[in-house]
């Protein structure tokens, strides 16, 4: 059985951001992230990532880490727009990120270089939120 805490909320006058942290039996699971602005011109637009480790894949605890962010995004009136990348190749990310209403809106293309030097696209994705 896992639960997930919302671990710390930050503020300044520039950015918010909300911490998630997820515990299986005690043990960190994975964690994710939102973050938005206070400027007018980008208020609109959060950012948000979530990083699980492996041995924690297939059990639900992504999605209900993807549930909570969209949830603190929905609560917040000026957000209409969150926002994520992911690296070329990563398709159990890209899956998850569909499921959850996220579609793909532009690359940036050789963002990452791997160990190998194997250059790797970035796939930005958008879930818009009605109003």
């Amino acid at each position: 059985m896992y639960q997930c805490f919302e671990h710390s909320y930050f503020s300044t006058l520039d950015i918010n951001t909300t911490h998630s942290t997820c515990f299986v039996e005690g043990n960190i699971a994975g964690n994710c992230q939102i973050l938005w602005s206070n400027y007018i011109k980008t208020r609109h637009r959060a950012s948000v990532a979530i990083a699980l480790l492996q041995e924690y894949w297939n059990q639900g605890i992504g999605t209900r880490l993807f549930k909570e962010l969209i949830k603190i995004a929905e609560n917040d009136k000026y957000i209409t727009q969150i926002e994520l990348g992911f690296i070329e190749g990563n398709t159990r990310a890209r899956a998850l990120y569909e499921k959850m209403g996220f579609r793909i809106v532009s690359a940036n293309v050789n963002a990452f270089r791997l160990k190998d030097g194997t250059l790797r696209n970035e796939y930005i994705m958008i879930r818009e939120i009605k109003r």
